[in-house]
């Protein structure tokens, strides 16, 4: 029986061949999601952190300075914790109410490291960074280390409160952060470990690589 006119069915080889490519097409898609993967375990030296700010920007660029803020509960105070933090414009990282250090990112530049176990103690904890840009768009990435829990225990995402005002170093901040979400994110990409002595530029002492002022 011959189909009807205009109707191409067709052939078996060719179909099959539809088929393989169709196969290949999945196969190829699952590659490349295993790879970035495998990527995102490689580079990503802040765990599940996510990249957060006051909010998504103002219309016209505007200088912005805010406080983001978490707390953390300890049973004991930390032998070791290690702070890793990386700010798009100005910075000041206050654990406790105490500064730990302050910076000013380039692009490009690693993570900065910050030894602040001796300003953690049992009961409440609360970290907090000041931070400002030129523009008022920009983001912070966070984690820390602690020996109880591990690498990357507490990182900054939508648990974090942000405010405009300064007591929210010692009283916390009220509001939801704007969540940029894990890196890479453009334009910062994936903010790295420091090499071993390698020479960055801060405001404050540094901890895990030399520093010049």
């Amino acid at each position: 029986m011959k189909p009807p006119a205009g109707l191409r069915i067709l052939a078996r080889p060719a179909a099959a061949a539809l088929y393989a490519i169709a196969i290949l097409l999945v196969g190829f898609g699952a590659i490349r999601a295993v790879l970035r993967a495998h990527a995102d375990r490689i580079s990503l030296a802040t765990g599940e952190a996510q990249w957060i700010w006051y909010s998504s920007g103002p219309a016209q660029p505007t200088p912005l300075r805010f406080y983001a803020t978490r707390e953390i509960v300890l049973r004991q105070a930390p032998v070791r914790a290690t702070a890793k933090l990386f700010v798009d414009g100005e910075y000041v990282l206050y654990v406790n109410g105490a500064k730990a250090g302050a910076g000013a990112p380039r692009p490009g530049d690693p993570l900065r490291l910050y030894r602040v176990a001796a300003l953690m103690r049992p009961g409440v904890n609360r970290i907090a960074i000041e931070a400002s840009n030129a523009t008022g768009v920009g983001a912070i990435l966070f984690a820390l280390d602690l020996d109880a829990f591990g690498r990357n225990a507490v990182v900054s995402n939508g648990l974090w409160r942000v405010d405009l005002s300064a007591g929210a170093v010692t009283a916390g901040a009220r509001y939801r952060p704007m969540v940029w979400g894990k890196p890479p994110q453009r334009p910062w990409g994936y903010p790295r470990m420091p090499r071993p002595n390698e020479v960055v530029s801060s405001q404050s002492s540094v901890f895990g690589f030399r520093t010049e002022n």
